[in-house]
């Protein structure tokens, strides 16, 4: 099939102008457009919102992944402040409705809203209270966190944590709760779980972990988080890290399948011909792992606009057909926290079994291998990226475990 004449990318962030850049780069010279939520900031390094933009080490402008020039070098029309509310797939074209009444009909939409944070299920219209999702909410708590006395972070995920780290270099107090007994331990399991839990310890976090949040308290503005058990924390800025959820709302009776994230086979592609989706709002099927999954690490995407943007030249864009490219990678992250960084790849799960190889939770040089039923499913590596390296080809062979001589 012939390439599309116009594709329609809905969401600006790293999802969506990744696949400009790739679509551009494969020879595609067909109308672009895109469509991003975000007036005043567009593009740019979400990873750094929790770590040297809100210290100050870093300003916003330095963040945003591509310049002004690079930009236009694409030829896209790029539409920001406008925010996606409907979708009608039809044979003559897909429309997207917009947030200011108009609509852009194209062949192909690609979805790559992203996700929003996840709200928590008490009250938290207080002065004082944030989540950290845009460039924006990084910009309120980093004016907020210089006057802070004591900071309370609820969550003890990824983002939860960054922050938390982030307050402390700055010498703020600061309190994690969370009711899970270990940060991080959804994704990470107890083990690695307790590497940052010492990490955190050993520079002045106090950790109250197995412990839910009643609600907050304050009259206008947070003084505390009160907890499931009856005790109030006093806190002065409290920053909610509960999470993601996929920005699909808008497409409720568009005939796209969605379940936590818009559905995908390993190319991208949605039940609704013609209609594409990357990132944190999408779900694709992995083969690994046989089902849909929902990733929102940065390197996934970078992985997922290749192959969505070789499908769609290729005029590969129904779930019918042959997909023109699919995804078979590797899953990988990594976490800044203190000067230190974690890397991890693989798909570990709480009740995997972890053999620390090297070092010692707490400290730089952790090395650890996750196995399930004698099969290495993970690896993790602390300021260790050639024992990282080393173990790669374990984890995606999923080979027998124990192995011999992995230390050296």
């Amino acid at each position: 099939m012939a390439p599309p004449e116009h594709v329609l990318v809905v969401g600006a962030s790293l999802g969506g102008m990744s696949l400009v850049q790739e679509l551009r780069r494969l020879g595609y010279d067909g109308r672009v457009t895109v469509i991003g939520a975000e007036k005043s900031h567009a593009h740019y390094d979400r990873t750094q919102l929790s770590k040297d933009l809100l210290t100050g080490r870093a300003a916003p402008e330095s963040l945003y992944l591509m310049s002004e020039e690079e930009v236009a070098g694409l030829t896209i029309d790029l539409r920001t402040g406008l925010r996606a509310t409907a979708l009608r797939v039809d044979r003559g074209g897909n429309t997207v409705t917009l947030d200011d009444g108009s609509s852009l009909t194209a062949d192909v939409v690609a979805i790559a809203t992203g996700s929003c944070a996840r709200r928590p299920p008490f009250p938290a219209d207080l002065r004082g209270v944030h989540v950290l999702r845009t460039m924006e909410d990084a910009l309120a708590i980093r004016a907020e966190l210089p006057v802070a006395a004591k900071v309370v972070v609820l969550g003890a995920g990824f983002i939860g944590c960054e922050v938390a780290a982030s307050a402390r270099a700055l010498g703020r107090s600061v309190t994690i709760v969370d009711v899970q007994p270990a940060p991080m331990f959804t994704a990470l399991g107890p083990v690695i779980g307790n590497h940052f839990a010492r990490l955190h310890t050993a520079r002045g976090t106090v950790l109250e972990l197995g412990t839910g949040v009643a609600g907050l308290v304050g009259d206008g503005h947070v003084t505390g988080v009160r907890l499931a058990d009856g005790r109030v924390l006093d806190a002065d800025l409290v920053v909610i890290g509960f999470g993601g959820v996929p920005e699909t709302q808008w497409l409720v009776g568009a005939g796209v399948e969605v379940d936590n994230g818009v559905v995908c086979d390993d190319g991208g592609r949605t039940s609704a011909p013609g209609v594409l989706a990357i990132g944190d709002a999408a779900k694709w099927y992995s083969l690994r792992h046989a089902r849909p999954v929902r990733s929102e690490h940065w390197n996934h995407v970078s992985l997922q606009a290749t192959v969505v943007a070789e499908n769609i030249i290729a005029g590969a864009v129904t779930a019918e057909g042959s997909a023109a490219s699919r995804l078979d990678a590797l899953p990988s992250f990594w976490t800044d926290q203190f000067g230190t960084r974690m890397q991890l790849v693989g798909t570990p799960h709480p009740d995997d079994q972890v053999d620390i190889l090297a070092g010692q939770p707490g400290h730089s040089g952790l090395v650890a291998v996750y196995s399930r039923e004698g099969r290495v499913t993970a690896a993790a590596a602390v300021d260790a990226p050639r024992a990282l390296v080393r173990h790669q080809a374990l984890v995606a062979d999923g080979a027998p475990w124990p192995q011999e001589d992995l230390t050296h």
